[in-house]
């Protein structure tokens, strides 16, 4: 069994050396090689590689922002391409834990035609564990206090910062969409990959540990996100209903979203206006079916 860890990163070079750090520090070796895919790279991994005789890890640099989607969807094909059985994905802000990639690897010999084993999240700042993939439905997020009993839990989909994800479905041309710019990208790679029959395990013992961008409100739980964020939150939403999941029912959730995002704008975020300019816009742009990235430029999108 061969298996790779691929790290995402855009320019962030400490959190990359960090966690390869932490990898070489590790006293049991479960990882055949390590990929980096960067975007816009400052020249500073390749150096240090050169000087730290790590020669298990691959570097590879873009000289424009991949966005998240294309990044996911680079390092599996890499992985895949090169003979991989497994690839476990962290981003940059992760980390690297033996055990939690030792759980993972071990769930995967159980399960038949696995799609992807993703870790339980547990979100630090909100001290619950993240159950949002249980339901195919794009939902509010679903959060719990305390672990499931239950060694593995069917899913729809999964976070890919601390997923392992089969190479079997890459193979067969069924790679992450790299027009998901910054959202969604791993909710409408797992919605296919259900559609084609592979499942997807959440392995609850495979705890990992994320400071998502959640905060706490009187009214509920928002995320802390750039105010740019909000075009792509729709509009990938839209266009991942469009291609994976066309049905009413989906479209009517994705009004709901919608409908929730303009309140938590306009009770708790800053830059109302400008946020829910660009909340319309990603609403309009995924109606219309387009793909292209946007440049999102100061008050106005060009």
């Amino acid at each position: 069994m061969v298996v790779w860890l691929v790290i995402s990163s855009r320019r962030n070079d400490e959190d990359i050396l960090r966690i390869l750090g932490q990898v070489h520090a590790s006293q049991e070796k479960i990882v055949d090689r390590i990929l980096v895919v960067d975007s816009e790279g400052t020249g500073m991994i390749p150096e240090f590689l050169r000087n730290s005789g790590w020669n298990d890890v691959i570097y590879r640099s873009y000289n424009y922002n991949l966005g998240s989607g294309a990044n996911l969807c680079e390092r599996l094909q890499i992985a895949a391409a090169a003979g991989a059985d497994y690839a476990y994905a962290i981003n940059h802000d992760g980390y690297f834990d033996a055990e939690v990639m030792a759980s993972l690897l071990k769930a995967a010999e159980t399960v038949d035609n696995l799609g992807a084993a993703y870790s339980l999240s547990y979100f630090t700042n909100l001290g619950l564990y993240n159950l949002t993939g249980t339901r195919e439905l794009p939902l509010s997020a679903k959060f719990v206090p305390s672990p499931p009993h239950a060694p593995l839990l069917d899913v729809f989909w999964g976070s890919s910062n601390g997923a392992l994800y089969s190479m079997d479905p890459l193979r067969r041309g069924i790679v992450p969409w790299d027009t998901m710019w910054m959202a969604w990208e791993d909710l409408e790679y797992g919605w296919r990959l259900s559609d084609y029959g592979y499942r997807q395990v959440i392995v609850c013992n495979a705890v990992f540990r994320d400071n998502y961008e959640y905060t706490p409100t009187w009214f509920g739980r928002t995320m802390n996100k750039p105010a740019w964020r909000n075009y792509y939150y729709m509009r990938n939403l839209i266009l991942a209903i469009r291609r994976s999941r066309n049905r009413p029912l989906y479209y009517v959730i994705a009004a709901y979203r919608f409908l929730l995002e303009c309140g938590l704008i306009v009770l708790s975020k800053e830059n109302k206006w400008r946020r829910l300019r660009l909340l319309c816009a990603g609403a309009s742009d995924g109606i219309r079916g387009i793909e292209k990235r946007r440049q999102l430029v100061d008050q106005s999108i060009v």
